[in-house]
């Protein structure tokens, strides 16, 4: 896993600098060091590797991806500023968050200013391929911010169905994977079947990339997924495994005896936890993972074969082996 991220070091690199170069100097110090602070905070950057790799896969150059890569990690960040002050989240990748070191205001205007930062990358895009660009990502603005008013919702909910889960998650994190993707492919110069191909490869990779953080919200290292296990169901979010183990009590009513007819009955975070390893729901949401990945590493297999030479391949088999 380290190797991959190591071996992608120049493009990491050059991600960053491009970040940090975004800030504007004539921003208040008041917005420009909550800024400079969560960018600095060190992430994997799967979006803006995912651009640039796509990018190389069809035959671009990477680098002139490089400005629609810097937007999409900014897009990113803003939806996480803004997500940590809905979910009351006080850490993020092992650091405090910016509504707890700073203040909810504070956060909001971070948020905004980033997604202000994100649109003016975006217009430093190659000519030929501006305004399909820019209205991919506008797009994206509008299904992000829908699918996370879903999760939102849910929340309130007795009962949410898989279906309506799934298309939450489309909207809120497997968009704008799915987005990340597409534009490395469009500025790259991709065939339309290639760019076809790699939006798949893209929406599978983000579906099960969702899911895989439902997961980790159980069962990783708090230290190295950088924040405590347990938020979402602190916060009643209706997640893949929620869902599933309300499925599986319904169709077995028999195991009520046992254990609570609804997750949301659990008092105890860790008895959750027990339950779903005892009823084996978590090695089922594991393999709902591999699956997702599979079918992304099958639409990538259209554009250049699965080998040690596939970039986004070798990137998807370190998405498969997380644990932060």
């Amino acid at each position: 896993m380290v190797n991959f991220l190591e071996e992608s070091r120049p493009l990491l690199d050059a991600v960053e600098q491009r970040l940090m170069a975004a800030i504007l100097p004539e921003m208040p110090d008041n917005l420009k060091a909550p800024i400079h602070y969560f960018l600095e905070t060190p992430s994997k950057k799967i979006r803006p590797l995912l651009t640039l790799y796509a990018c190389q896969t069809v035959g671009g150059r990477w680098e002139d991806a490089l400005p629609a890569a810097a937007a999409v990690e900014l897009f990113h960040d803003f939806t996480l500023i803004h997500d940590d002050i809905m979910d009351r989240d006080e850490m993020r990748r092992g650091r405090p968050t910016i509504h707890v070191r700073w203040d909810a205001s504070t956060a909001i205007l971070a948020g905004d200013a980033l997604i202000g930062l994100a649109f003016q990358e975006l217009m430093k895009c190659p000519e030929p391929h501006l305004v399909a660009v820019t209205r991919i990502f506008s797009e994206a603005l509008v299904k992000v911010c829908e699918g996370q008013g879903l999760d939102k919702a849910f929340e309130s909910r007795p009962s949410v169905s898989l279906q309506e889960y799934l298309e939450m998650i489309q909207k809120k994190t497997a968009w704008l994977i799915q987005v990340a993707c597409h534009l490395g492919a469009l500025i790259g110069d991709g065939r339309a079947d290639q760019v076809e191909a790699l939006k798949q490869f893209g929406y599978h990779i983000g579906m099960g990339f969702q899911i895989q953080d439902d997961l980790l919200d159980v069962v990783a290292d708090p230290k190295k997924l950088g924040k405590r296990v347990g938020s979402d169901f602190s916060m009643n979010k209706k997640t893949y495994l929620t869902i599933r183990y309300d499925e599986h009590l319904r169709l077995h009513p028999e195991l009520h005896a046992a254990y609570p007819a609804r997750s949301s009955q659990f008092t105890r975070f860790q008895d959750f936890r027990d339950a779903l390893e005892r009823l084996g729901l978590l090695n089922a949401t594991r393999e709902a993972v591999q699956q997702y990945l599979r079918q992304g590493l099958r639409a990538l297999e259209q554009v250049q074969p699965l080998s040690k030479d596939n970039a986004l391949y070798r990137l998807t088999r370190f998405l498969a082996q997380r644990d932060f």
